[in-house]
């Protein structure tokens, strides 16, 4: 062949020739990616994205204090006792919430917010209409009674002395009893009021029970009736918690029980509570029992309010199985990218382990078991546990981009 025949066949066929080679590279690429590219819902994926049990997560001192770290101790599921979170309340027997009986102005107020009162003690001044006028159909009523008795004393004696008739006497008496039921009826009106104390329109507002005044909306010229609660009033020598337990948990507490109570905001202090109430009704969408525990409080630690952790003492459950699942606050429990975790307070200040935790069950009081990754005695975040994950998901988030 000619060389110039030569060149012309090149020219003709080389674009084709390119095409090829460019084909057979771009499927070597594909089969070398495909080779090192793992495949969509693999296990290297989920390593990459799930957190790692065990691993930490550090805090300096200065997040530490914003943070406000708390933690409870795990509690065995198949301990003799019980575990449920619940709200310090008021004593319903030791409050009272204070309001005019009667429609007024308020004229002075004489207390203030957390003052300690005396039973009886003046707390506001009013004036009213209506009480003014009780007070003066009183006097009225009083000065008709005052005759009225004096007009029967008489007729009692001249019927006595056969001077004047028995009709005259039983008129005189029927006239002495009817004023004084008018005039009775008018005290009792006054009383209604819990108008004792003050004169004319004018009347003072009394605490019925000594206590804390906790709540104050009472302003001096306020315009005030039966509906304006002014007051409340709280002895708090004494709180009451509210809690839920188990239904299959329901006889082994009973009123008389005791239980050990303690506040998040008060680590390290217990307080000794006992049950007062062990609920009668079952919840029949949460399939607990409702218990109200009464807790002595004499140096006022405690304050309505206060998120509280009870250990209720039982006597031990014959069909209870021994079981290594254990129980945590709701709250400890965040979920990773899918994965329950809790984090345990490790040795160090401000160093706290990632653990992967199995959760069985429904939660209960805003308490939930754990199956597996606890070991009972070990202390877990709870308050603050939030603040852990989003640190902890930096974090990962940090290494990815590395």
């Amino acid at each position: 062949m000619k060389k110039q025949d030569m060149q012309s066949h090149l020219r003709r066929w080389w674009p084709s020739i390119l095409g090829a080679a460019m084909l057979l590279i771009s499927a070597g690429l594909f089969i070398v990616r495909s080779r090192t590219t793992p495949a969509a819902g693999s296990d290297a994926i989920t390593d990459k994205s799930a957190p790692k049990s065990d691993s930490l997560v550090t805090l300096d001192s200065t997040a530490l204090r914003l943070v406000g770290i708390e933690t409870v101790a795990v509690t065995p599921a198949g301990a003799d006792g019980l575990i449920a979170n619940g709200t310090i309340t008021f004593d319903a027997d030791r409050v009272s919430v204070i309001a005019p009986r009667t429609d007024g102005r308020l004229t002075s107020v004489r207390a203030d917010l957390g003052q300690m009162v005396q039973a009886g003690q003046q707390l506001a001044m009013i004036e009213s209409s209506e009480v003014g006028q009780t007070r003066g159909d009183i006097a009225r009523s009083r000065a008709v009674l005052d005759v009225s008795r004096l007009n029967y004393e008489r007729e009692k004696k001249l019927f006595e002395q056969s001077v004047s008739s028995q009709k005259d006497m039983l008129d005189a008496l029927a006239a002495f009893k009817s004023a004084e039921a008018d005039y009775n009826a008018a005290v009792a009106k006054l009383r209604s009021f819990g108008a004792a104390g003050g004169g004319g329109a004018t009347y003072s507002l009394a605490s019925p029970i000594y206590g804390t005044i906790v709540e104050r909306n009472a302003t001096p010229g306020q315009i005030v009736g039966p509906a304006t609660t002014l007051f409340t009033v709280a002895d708090l020598g004494s709180v009451w918690i509210s809690v839920d337990i188990y239904e299959s948990d329901a006889n082994r507490v009973h009123p008389g029980s005791s239980a050990v109570v303690t506040a998040r905001s008060l680590p390290g202090e217990t307080f000794s509570a006992r049950v007062t109430y062990a609920g009668g009704i079952v919840d029949s969408a949460a399939h607990t029992v409702k218990l109200r525990l009464a807790i002595p409080n004499p140096a006022r630690r405690l304050r309505p309010g206060m998120f509280a952790e009870v250990r209720l003492q039982t006597p031990p459950s014959a069909s209870r199985a021994v079981s290594s699942s254990v129980m945590v606050p709701e709250d400890a429990v965040q979920d990773v990218n899918g994965a329950s975790v809790v984090f345990v307070a490790g040795r160090l200040p401000g160093q706290f382990i990632v653990r992967l935790v199995t959760v069985s069950g429904t939660s209960i009081g805003r308490i939930v078991t754990v199956s597996s990754g606890l070991s009972p005695g070990e202390r877990v975040v709870v308050k603050g546990a939030f603040q852990l994950k989003a640190e902890l998901t930096k974090e990962s988030f940090g290494k990815d981009e590395g």
